[in-house]
């Protein structure tokens, strides 16, 4: 285990899960010191994981948003290097080593292993990520044996584990909380290459459960939409934007009028209403991600 790291975990109502993680994190980190943000603090489950990890605080907190949750861990840790996860990923004995020795590299702000299923697949990122997978097999085939573990840099990596550098986080900030669920660490990692930092995919592997407290709600369905437009509208041109936008509602037109489900059709119209409108800087959500909810529906700081 590398000195100088602290892990920060994002929990909202799933025990099971997070007594695996942490479970792990003892044996492959104990001397780190681990921060649970709760978004639904229990204290029932506090109390019952008190032991979980020798050295183990909680911190309360609103339910907004991952990003939100994610930025106040941070700043509750004071570490130069800090890993950020979802409370249902798996670490290995030499994960947290692993992305500690691609940050040897000065210019590495964020570094993250290779996701996979409980199943062991590769955790399926769409089909520019199945390159960048594939671009690591091939750079770990080449270094076989060597140890630290090859990597290689991406635009952006997946926020379910990050190793983040704070020197690199005090200059870019936090996760952008305005993207209230999905595309907050691909934005994240876009603007920490803008700002002349790398990515860094790491041979390394955790096992992500993925979803465990996502609930089927519709709005996240738009919200994902309209947080997909919203990195467009700041990293593209205006041809690019203008057809990202009418593309969007074209589909989310035709997918309402296709919909069997009443809850997937008012979700569609309410996207195709949005990008037809322009109407795409507010999520739709209140307060907390769980206004709304009907139980027994769980809410969704976990992804």
């Amino acid at each position: 285990m590398e000195p100088g790291v602290e892990v920060v975990i994002v929990h909202h109502r799933t025990p099971g899960p997070l007594r695996d993680t942490l479970a792990r994190l003892a044996a492959h980190a104990a001397a780190a010191p681990v921060t649970v943000v709760d978004t639904a603090m229990d204290a029932a489950v506090v109390a019952d994981l008190a032991s979980a990890h020798p050295h183990l605080t909680w911190h309360a907190a609103p339910n907004h948003s991952y990003a939100h949750a994610v930025n106040t861990g941070l700043k509750s840790t004071t570490a130069p290097l800090v890993v950020v996860m979802n409370a249902d990923v798996l670490i290995g004995p030499d994960t947290i080593a692993d992305l500690c020795a691609a940050c040897d590299d000065p210019r590495v702000a964020l570094a993250g292993p290779v996701a996979r299923t409980p199943a062991g697949r590769v955790q399926d990122q769409g089909l520019p990520y199945r390159l960048h997978h594939a671009r690591l097999r091939w750079r770990t085939r080449w270094a076989a044996g060597r140890r630290p573990p090859a990597s290689v840099p991406v635009p952006w990596l997946s926020g379910c584990l990050l190793l983040v550098r704070r020197a690199a986080i005090d200059r870019i900030g936090g996760m952008d909380a305005r993207l209230r669920f999905y595309n907050e660490d691909l934005e994240w990692g876009l603007r920490a290459r803008a700002a002349g930092w790398r990515c860094a995919l790491v041979a390394t592997d955790v096992i992500h459960l993925g979803g465990a407290a996502t609930p089927s709600d519709g709005r996240f369905l738009v919200e994902g939409l309209r947080g997909g437009y919203t990195l467009t509208r700041r990293h593209a041109g205006p041809l690019v934007r203008w057809a990202h936008r009418w593309l969007v509602a074209g589909a989310a037109a035709l997918a309402a009028l296709l919909a069997r489900d009443p809850q997937r059709r008012s979700a569609w119209r309410d996207a195709a209403r949005r990008f037809a409108r322009g109407d795409l800087d507010d999520a739709p959500f209140g307060d907390t991600l769980s206004d709304g909810l009907s139980p027994p529906r769980r809410g969704p700081a976990g992804r």
